[in-house]
């Protein structure tokens, strides 16, 4: 009987520690505050201007804050790309790019390593500055977009997809004396209008959703440590103003990601 005892004994502080230990795991909480360095290749092209493509290298910077657990992952970050763009048919014409984002993002775990939710860029500012063009060098689009995302975690790797839902955006004068199509077809337009150039005249912007304006972004991330992980990245967008004249451009870029602190609860 004594020994029958000490055996359920066992028995019962084993189940204990288990109980325990997987409770533990569920109420696992991570917290991260992270940097991203890496390098980029950015393309852009306007057919309603030019057949031209602009081709360039440059580097990418990011930080973000990030809460994960197994019920679901957050967080807010800021990016920034650079790239010094050439002309892809001559040697004459070169262009300076900056895209920066803010932005803030929730999913949902639906199933084993599966997370699905919706990300939100507050602001996107992507801006160019064409050499040789004078008055009409620069160019940019403003604007916030909201991304409906996926992740999925496959042992170190993580698999990320975001597709453009609806984008409240509005793109600048560029190349000559261009002003936005519906500016155009309202018959708003004079060269007087300071206005145009105002990134806060939201009476100029437009709400495109898909497919009228398509974006779409992927990543692929590997986990190299606690500290250190690196990432491929993939981003495209297209939209027309003039209809079978599209704007489009895409970036890739490779990044390492140093966790500055990664708390485990």
């Amino acid at each position: 009987m004594l020994y029958k005892g000490k055996k359920n004994k066992r028995i019962y502080h084993v189940l204990l520690f288990c109980s325990i230990s997987l409770l533990q795991l569920h109420a696992q909480n991570t917290n991260s505050f992270y940097v991203d360095m890496g390098g980029s290749f950015s393309t852009f092209q306007d057919v309603k201007y030019s057949n031209v493509r602009y081709n360039g290298f440059g580097g990418e910077f990011g930080m973000g804050y990030q809460k994960e657990n197994q019920k679901a992952i957050w967080g807010v970050n800021f990016n920034a790309m650079f790239t010094s763009e050439k002309a892809d048919k001559h040697n004459v014409g070169t262009a300076r790019t900056n895209n920066l984002t803010v932005g803030a993002k929730y999913l949902y775990n639906v199933k084993r390593n599966l997370f699905v939710g919706a990300t939100w860029d507050i602001l996107d500012l992507y801006k160019k500055d064409f050499d040789g063009l004078q008055n009409n060098s620069g160019y940019d689009i403003i604007g916030s977009t909201l991304w409906a995302s996926g992740v999925y975690d496959y042992k170190k790797f993580r698999f990320g997809l975001d597709v453009g839902l609806a984008s409240y955006f509005r793109e600048s004068r560029g190349f000559a004396f261009s002003v936005p199509q519906n500016v155009m077809e309202s018959g708003d337009f004079d060269y007087q209008n300071g206005k145009f150039d105002d990134h806060f005249a939201f009476k100029y912007y437009e709400l495109r959703t898909m497919p009228r304006h398509f974006q779409v972004r992927t990543t692929i991330r590997y986990q190299l440590s606690n500290k250190f992980s690196i990432a491929y990245k993939w981003h495209l967008r297209k939209f027309s103003e003039v209809k079978k004249y599209p704007v489009t451009y895409g970036a890739h870029s490779i990044s390492i990601r140093y966790n500055v602190f990664n708390r485990i609860k």
